[in-house]
């Protein structure tokens, strides 16, 4: 199911996920990314700075697959189930075999693991770091050589997603804590080379964050701006100028509230379990981040889990799933809307799973009568529906409901405009839909070397060319708003793709002699979103 279908469920490559193949499709081909910089740490796209990991493991990919969706997503898949195995190998060395048996087959079906471990995106990228990372920590207060792995592969997770430069310091310091009597018994000397080889993976991040570069995602994203943190100080400080008022209504106050609330959003019921992210590219609707059958599972795994807490064979491996769970929604309650943001709250998820996987553990261990018995066949009949209800969702109907956020049409739209590109000297694209120059870059396989040396810059041009306001690749390829009337633009020898909500809102203008309409690219819905057509000879 991970495989299936993978090259149109999602329906089509949003934009994250073109610059992930175009990235990797440069590297291969040109050694740089496709702004020139030689195998960067930080690779540069058009509108930011990206992380690395993803982009250089995606390039044998597009080596095997092609510049296609098979190819960009292969590495999410491979992630995916790369952290079913370690999530496996960490419960069954924290706890027991039986439990992770049950953890890894729960990630398996898991409806949030599931969709991120078919699309390009970064969180699928920092899961397993996270989880071999402690791995071979717990590995390590035995048997020491694992600390010098755990060192290198938590520095590896900062250069796979954001999040992971809040979360991997406050979680290692936590197992450093919750270990502290086996470290102290661990030799200065190899303490010491596993934090110098942490630090020395980490060097490059730490250069770019001392630069704003390796910041600058996290900051654009920040849930306390200061002209908004000024703003909301200001409008409550509009009734009352008193010592009350400003010791309750200040920047740090407000900024607190808001990460508070942010933070109590991920552990709400409507987000795990109800409407999930409202986002259709990272939630299924209908579905929250997890499945219905689970709020039951948790509340009784929940209770065996606190449980736990207090049996001193068990505490430090359930302490280190709690503290887990604790900083896993930090990072994303510091940016906007960040209580609801299920990419960004990836790493609540094998916590979750654990304490649901323990509530499903003593399900089947007290099924030792009738009524027992029946019960777990209940819940089992459940659990099926549910999990087969998912599938139909994801598969048949999410796949076509969710067009809009995939930025669907460009991939249709461009392997068309190619077919036909040596019958025009001059193609006038639409870019007020989505960016369109990256995806015509992908979708046309465009030679990156010949982009750079062709390209001047995607800076807006007023009157370029008769019709269009933008810029241009070479001296074929344009990008930008066009101007009405269409009829005026549409000469012979000149490809038009125009936008149906912004350029061509009457359809009827086809029906005029001086234009010829070639093709209608229709959403999944039935919705006009470009026309494509040319000027015909009168």
């Amino acid at each position: 199911m991970r495989f299936w279908q993978l090259n149109r469920t999602p329906i089509e490559l949003f934009g994250d996920e073109i610059d992930v193949g175009l990235q990797a499709y440069s590297i291969m081909t040109t050694g740089r990314d496709y702004m020139g910089n030689k195998t960067p740490v930080m690779f540069r796209s058009f509108s930011e700075y990206r992380l690395p990991f993803q982009l250089y493991a995606a390039v044998p990919f597009i080596k095997i697959f092609g510049l296609n969706p098979t190819g960009v997503r292969m590495t999410a898949v491979l992630m995916g189930l790369l952290s079913l195995v370690l999530f496996y190998l960490l419960v069954r060395l924290l706890f027991d075999r039986k439990l992770a048996l049950i953890s890894s087959f729960f990630m398996l079906i898991s409806p949030w693991h599931f969709n991120f471990s078919r699309q390009a995106n970064d969180a699928g990228m920092l899961l397993p770091f996270v989880l071999a990372g402690t791995l071979f920590f717990v590995k390590g207060v035995k048997d020491h050589k694992y600390l010098l792995f755990s060192a290198i592969i938590f520095g590896l997770s900062f250069y796979s997603y954001a999040i992971a430069s809040v979360f991997t310091p406050l979680f290692v310091i936590s197992l450093i804590i919750i270990y502290r009597k086996e470290i102290f018994k661990i030799p200065l000397s190899k303490l010491t080379l596993a934090g110098l080889l942490g630090l020395l993976v980490i060097f490059p991040y730490l250069i770019f964050t001392v630069k704003g570069i390796s910041s600058r995602r996290f900051s654009s994203i920040s849930a306390i701006p200061e002209p908004k943190l000024m703003q909301e100080v200001v409008d409550k400080r509009r009734w009352s100028t008193s010592i009350l008022t400003r010791a309750f209504y200040n920047n740090k106050t407000v900024a607190a509230e808001i990460v508070y609330k942010n933070y109590l959003k991920a552990f709400s019921s409507a987000f795990l379990f109800g409407e999930g992210d409202p986002n259709m590219r990272q939630g299924i609707e209908g579905y929250g981040q997890m499945y219905h059958f689970d709020l039951i599972l948790l509340i009784t795994g929940g209770y065996l889990f606190l449980s736990s807490l207090i049996k001193e064979n068990r505490r430090k491996s359930s302490l280190v799933i709690l503290l887990w769970l604790l900083f896993s929604a930090l990072p994303s309650a510091l940016t906007y809307e960040g209580g609801t943001h299920a990419s960004r709250l990836i790493l609540m998820l094998p916590p979750f799973l654990f304490i649901s996987a323990l509530g499903f553990k003593s399900l089947l261990n007290n099924s030792n009568n009738l009524r027992s018995k029946i019960l777990l066949v209940i819940v089992l009949f459940i659990m099926l529906a549910d999990i087969t209800r998912f599938y139909h969702r994801y598969f048949f109907i999410w796949r076509n409901e969710s067009w809009r956020f995939w930025q669907y049409g460009f991939a249709e739209t461009i392997t068309y405009v190619k077919s036909i590109d040596a019958d025009y000297s001059q193609i006038f694209f639409n870019n007020t839909y989505e960016p369109i120059l990256p995806r015509f870059l992908f979708w046309y396989g465009y030679d990156m070397n010949k982009f750079r040396s062709g390209f001047s810059g995607d800076v807006h041009i007023t009157d370029l060319d008769s019709g269009i306001d933008g810029f241009k690749l070479g001296d074929k390829y344009y990008f930008g708003d066009l101007k009405k009337p269409l009829e005026n633009i549409a000469i012979p020898g000149r490809l038009i793709v125009a936008s149906a909500e912004k350029d061509a809102t009457n359809p009827l203008i086809f029906e005029k002699p001086e234009l010829e309409l070639l093709k209608t690219i229709k959403s999944p819905t039935g919705e006009t979103i470009f026309y494509i057509f040319t000027g015909r000879k009168i």
